[in-house]
C-alpha cells in the first residue's frame, strides 16, 4: 500500500512540475523533461511493448507541448524507450552512477535524434541546451527522486 502511494505521488509530482515547468519555462530558465523519467521508469519496470506504447504516448505529449513538428519526439522517445527497456536488463540499479548515466545518456540520444530531425525539416540548428544541459539536468532529479533505498524499494526497482 505504501510503495503504491509513493508511486502515485512521485508521478503527480512529475506531470505537476512539467506543466508548472513548461508554462513558466521563459521566466525560470529551467528546462527539465520531468515526462522522461515517467517514461524511464516505465521502460526499467515494465514489458517491452509498456516501454514502447508509454514512449509513444510521452513523445506525442512532448511534441504537442513543444508546439514543433508532430511525431519527431513520438519517435524519438520510442526509441528512446526501446534503449531504456533493453538497456536495463543488464544494468545494477542500485549503483546511483549507473542510473544518471543511464537517464542522461538516453535522454542526450533521444533529444539529439529529434534536433537532427528538427534540423532536416525546419533547418533549426543544434542546440546544446537540448542535447546536454536537459539531459544532465533531468537526470540529477531522477537521481535525488531515486537515491536513497527506501525510494527503490517502493518504485521496485531495487
Amino acid at each position: 500500500m505504501a510503495n503504491r502511494r509513493f508511486k502515485v505521488i512521485v508521478f503527480v509530482f512529475l506531470v505537476l512540475g512539467q506543466i508548472v515547468i513548461h508554462r513558466y519555462t521563459h521566466q525560470l530558465k529551467l528546462n527539465l523533461d520531468l515526462f522522461y523519467l515517467i517514461l524511464v521508469y516505465i521502460s526499467v519496470v515494465g514489458s517491452f511493448y509498456k516501454s514502447l506504447i508509454a514512449g509513444m504516448v510521452v513523445g506525442l505529449i512532448t511534441d504537442y507541448l513543444s508546439m514543433n513538428v508532430l511525431g519527431v519526439f513520438g519517435f524519438s522517445r520510442t526509441f528512446a524507450a526501446y534503449l531504456l527497456n533493453e538497456l536495463s536488463k543488464g544494468i545494477d540499479l542500485r549503483n546511483n552512477i549507473f542510473v544518471f548515466l543511464l537517464i542522461a545518456i538516453s535522454l542526450a540520444l533521444s533529444n539529439g535524434i529529434a534536433n537532427i530531425f528538427f534540423y532536416l525539416i525546419l533547418g533549426f540548428g543544434f542546440n546544446l541546451s537540448l542535447i546536454l544541459y536537459q539531459p544532465l539536468l533531468t537526470a540529477l532529479v531522477g537521481l535525488i527522486i531515486a537515491s536513497t533505498v527506501k525510494a527503490k524499494k517502493y518504485l521496485d526497482v531495487y
